[in-house]
């Protein structure tokens, strides 16, 4: 029985891994941009913290991970950026871990403000789960489609959480929304996969009991006019200066979606 719920999450484990290794953007296209499509921008993680700050209204996320956090009690904030998913539950203590230093800089910055105890991790999950505490709750939002083998991410979550573990996530991948943009624009047909209910899949083969609640975030448009929105989509979708004109005419043909659908998931 074991050994049978073993096979089915190794099966579901390497579907996940496959989906995902289909996003990659083919090399010749890569080796042709101007400057790496892979690039951060840390004042969108910033706004999105002080967005959350300032919202009223909790999301599912935040009341499922408010309905198991104690009074005092302490969030391990799992690729935090900037602090979104965690800051505005209040913790008594709060523990952030991403690789990038300085997105970590704003969550303490904001956490002073906010008189939060705060410590972080400048590192990946699960490489450096070791040295991060133990929390009530840990939150994780929007980490999952950058996660390859997932059956070992949730493993190091399931370890580090007293109480419960809480992952939001697109219903489909992230950058689902740029597929008329690759289609026009390099003849490329981006993939479909993996959902959540593909990691869902992963997850509760390892004979966790998930729930999931499916919602709409909304999103600011991108306006074709914004010079500086039409840089940023260009410089992931490969393009160079000279083909901007042909980005914006795009944009208006297929706007940027405001809504997308989102999972909240705990166990």
């Amino acid at each position: 029985m074991i050994d049978g719920r073993r096979s089915r999450l190794d099966e579901a484990n390497a579907r996940w891994r496959e989906m995902l290794a289909h996003w990659a953007i083919p090399e010749e296209i890569q080796h042709a941009a101007p400057a790496s499509p892979h690039f951060f921008d840390p004042a969108v993680f910033a706004k999105a913290a002080d967005d959350a700050l300032e919202r009223s209204a909790d999301s599912p996320s935040d009341e499922a991970a408010r309905a198991s956090l104690p009074r005092c009690g302490a969030i391990l904030d799992v690729g935090c950026g900037a602090g979104a998913a965690s800051l505005r539950l209040r913790p008594h203590r709060l523990t952030g871990i991403d690789p990038n230093q300085a997105l970590l800089d704003e969550l303490v910055r904001r956490a002073r403000r906010l008189e939060i105890e705060t410590s972080t991790v400048q590192g990946l999950w699960p490489d450096d789960a070791d040295h991060c505490p133990v929390a009530d709750v840990i939150v994780c939002h929007h980490v999952l489609y950058n996660v390859a083998d997932l059956a070992a991410f949730a493993t190091a979550l399931d370890a580090h959480a007293r109480e419960r573990i809480v992952v939001e996530a697109t219903t489909v991948h992230p950058l689902s929304w740029t597929a008329p943009y690759w289609r026009e624009l390099h003849g490329l047909v981006r993939p479909d996969r993996p959902t959540v209910d593909d990691a869902l899949a992963v997850l509760e083969t390892s004979n966790r009991r998930v729930h999931i609640e499916r919602w709409v975030r909304r999103y600011p448009p991108v306006d074709a006019a914004d010079p500086m929105a039409v840089a940023r989509l260009a410089r992931r979708l490969c393009l160079p200066d000279a083909r901007h004109d042909e980005l914006r005419t795009l944009l208006n043909r297929f706007p940027v979606p405001t809504e997308r659908e989102v999972a909240t998931l705990w166990w």
